[in-house]
């Protein structure tokens, strides 16, 4: 069954998407807006909980032990800083989430999980717990191609010689995964040799797990190729109907060939009549109409007048994402005093929640709409303006006067025009993040024998992946934290 109108959540990001597939929730329930956010209750790695609480929360390759290698984990000393009775801790990804996930109840009900992604900050699939995920493989996607050698019989150093500019950066400036589709698509390829494994009812590099040799009862994997191949210079789309590149055909291609490897393996093993297979995104890119594409500067985009929202949120609040500590750990600068997020959306958090310094700041975005170029709200936007706050926004991710809320909720979302980014960067023509219609629409498939071949036109959103999985399963969707709390229900039209 496919579903043609299925949406992600309001911001468009990789973890507010995940989160969606596996609680059933948005940043309203699950409190995770972005993998760069902000918590104003916590404090930063390396701090000791000293200093007034509010910091800028990153969870991505700056939380490795070692980011230079393929398999690493997460150092403690990287991670922001929680206060309460006990002292002093830092605060894990899965920590950070505040509803439980799929994983943690298949998990209670005595079955295995396994899950493949791209950082080891993806262990916030592990939900509150800590302990949802039986067995996590995340290689580092930003880890350097040249030291990744071979794994899983993937001679990933290896295809560093097959980046010809043609299908990369310039070859002078390829260096991790993404920068170059086939170092992508074999980065993806040792995960699918990971799900391969569980499919035989092995861990991920091959080795027995456990007497019974049983495949876990949930498992996955993220492809990014499909991405990279969406936004690097050299990929993209030919037309406003989305018509793919000739790199991006390959890499659809590509990961196709993927999934039907597993479908292949799951009928070896006799498990394709009892599983349920879904297909979906965490995300689209945008602008898929590459004449719309407007930046900061960026060499691809025919526009390059854009101004970046924090230039004028300074003329109010200088403090907003100024460097007001540096982790002495990594180097890593975090602002302490607010932050805005950009990408294809500026998300603005506030410290100072003064009513006048909240008024002032949107007042001073209002004035200067058109620089910013956020003077058009898309027509096909979740947003009803292009500069959102006040009861507006507390009617999307709720009031304030939730504990959760007043700590992570924005101050500010701003939709600007269709085709506009909030970078100067040279290697991308796509970015994520924003309330359009290409970052929120995505592919849904879902696909199990015991289904009837359809199409679904009805809206359906991503959240509604999780209670179907359990449902699959055999067990209670209400079960989910996030989906009690915002009234998420499985898909429509699917039957076990």
């Amino acid at each position: 069954m496919t579903f043609s109108d299925a949406r992600s959540p309001t911001p468009s990001d990789s973890f507010p998407g995940l989160l969606a597939l596996v609680t059933g929730g948005t940043p309203r329930s699950t409190g995770v807006y972005y993998d760069d956010s902000y918590d104003r209750t916590l404090f930063p790695p390396g701090s000791n909980c000293s200093g007034s609480p509010g910091t800028e929360v990153v969870y991505d390759d700056t939380v490795d032990l070692d980011s230079s290698t393929l398999f690493t984990g997460i150092d403690p000393k990287n991670l922001p800083l929680e206060r309460d009775a006990s002292g002093c801790r830092p605060v894990f990804p899965h920590a950070f989430v505040k509803v439980n996930t799929v994983f943690e109840v298949v998990k209670a009900a005595g079955r295995r999980s396994a899950w493949s992604d791209k950082h080891p900050a993806y262990d916030l699939v592990n939900g509150p717990s800590g302990k949802g995920v039986d067995e996590l493989y995340t290689p580092e996607i930003n880890s350097p191609i040249a030291n990744g050698r071979t794994v899983q019989g993937i001679d990933l150093a290896g295809t560093l010689a097959k980046c010809d500019g043609t299908n990369s950066l310039p070859p002078r400036k390829v260096r991790v995964y993404n920068d170059c589709i086939p170092t992508q698509e074999a980065y993806d390829d040792v995960k699918v040799e990971a799900v391969l494994h569980w499919i035989r009812g092995e861990h991920a590099d091959g080795s027995q797990w456990g007497p019974d040799g049983r495949p876990p009862a949930i498992f996955g994997t993220n492809f990014q190729a499909v991405s990279v191949a969406q936004k690097l210079p050299v990929g993209g789309y030919v037309d406003a109907e989305g018509t793919p590149s000739a790199n991006l055909v390959g890499a659809i291609a590509h990961t196709d060939a993927s999934i039907g490897r597993m479908v292949a393996a799951l009928e070896r093993s006799g498990l394709l009549d009892s599983t349920l297979i879904v297909v979906t995104a965490k995300h689209g890119q945008s602008p898929i109409d590459r004449t719309h594409l407007a930046m900061e500067g960026g060499r691809h985009a025919p526009v390059q007048t854009v101004r970046d929202p924090l230039d004028f949120i300074h003329a109010v609040d200088p403090d907003v994402d100024e460097v007001a500590f540096t982790n002495p750990n990594n180097g890593h600068s975090f602002a302490t005093k607010g932050h805005v997020q950009t990408d294809a959306m500026a998300i603005v958090w506030l410290q100072d929640q003064s009513p006048a310094n909240v008024s002032q700041v949107v007042a001073q975005l209002q004035a200067n709409r058109k620089a910013m170029f956020a003077d058009a709200l898309p027509p096909d936007a979740s947003l009803s303006q292009s500069i959102t706050s006040g009861d507006a926004l507390a009617t999307i991710f709720g009031d304030k006067s939730d504990a959760l809320a007043a700590a992570r909720e924005p101050d500010v979302l701003i939709q600007p025009n269709a085709g506009v980014i909030y970078s100067a960067s040279s290697k991308k023509i796509a970015e994520h993040g924003s309330a359009t219609l290409d970052d929120t629409r995505v592919a849904l498939l879902v696909s199990s024998p015991r289904l009837h071949a359809s199409s679904v036109t009805q809206r359906v959103n991503t959240t509604q992946v999780a209670p179907t999985i359990l449902q699959a399963l055999g067990l209670d969707p209400r079960v989910l934290q996030s989906a009690r709390a915002e009234g998420t229900r499985p898909l429509p039209g699917l039957w076990f």
